[in-house]
């Protein structure tokens, strides 16, 4: 299973990726929709925290994690959220101090949600997509093509990349070392 960081980074790099080429307005698009994207990129996985509590109650991590989290109802329900947002125009003046909109919250949420169960489906075993109303599991579980020996690698090294184009990003592009 991808580690948290790299749930982070993917979902952090594809949006700043949209932001730098496709919206191209950075007050259209502030930095604070990337910390968004980190946050929605680590949703589905808060059921690790409920793991420690109901471990106590008798239950596995088996039980808890990969189910209603990873389903495609979270990033749904953020999105329906967002465009209920979106039509009432319900807004906050604190967000739109930032130049950020609630809707836009939401949707960004929705991103990172589904960036992880892409990952998770992809590079380590399977999710179970509309869990509870079926058992059905998806996934390429692409790790296990490596040989045996190598599989513990994969997602350190995944990780390692992810970190080094993002470090590299930031350099290049954002000028980190003038903030230093």
């Amino acid at each position: 299973m991808p580690y948290a960081v790299t749930h982070v980074l993917a979902a952090i790099i594809l949006v700043e990726l949209f932001r730098e080429y496709i919206i191209k307005d950075n007050r259209k698009f502030p930095r604070y929709y990337i910390l968004i994207a980190a946050i929605g990129g680590i949703i589905p996985d808060l059921d690790i925290g409920l793991v420690y509590i109901m471990h106590f109650f008798g239950f596995a991590v088996e039980q808890i994690h990969r189910t209603f989290l990873h389903s495609i109802f979270i990033p749904l329900i953020l999105l329906f959220i967002g465009m209920f947002i979106l039509k009432t125009g319900i807004k906050s003046s604190e967000i739109r101090k930032r130049h950020m909109k609630l809707s836009t919250i939401f949707f960004i949420l929705s991103i990172g949600s589904i960036v992880h169960l892409l990952l998770d489906a992809t590079f380590s075993g399977s999710i179970i997509l509309f869990y509870p109303l079926s058992s059905l599991s998806i996934g390429l579980n692409l790790i296990n093509i490596f040989p045996v020996e190598l599989r513990g690698l994969i997602i350190p090294t995944l990780d390692a990349i992810l970190l080094i184009l993002w470090l590299f990003w930031m350099e290049f592009k954002l000028k980190i070392t003038d903030y230093f």
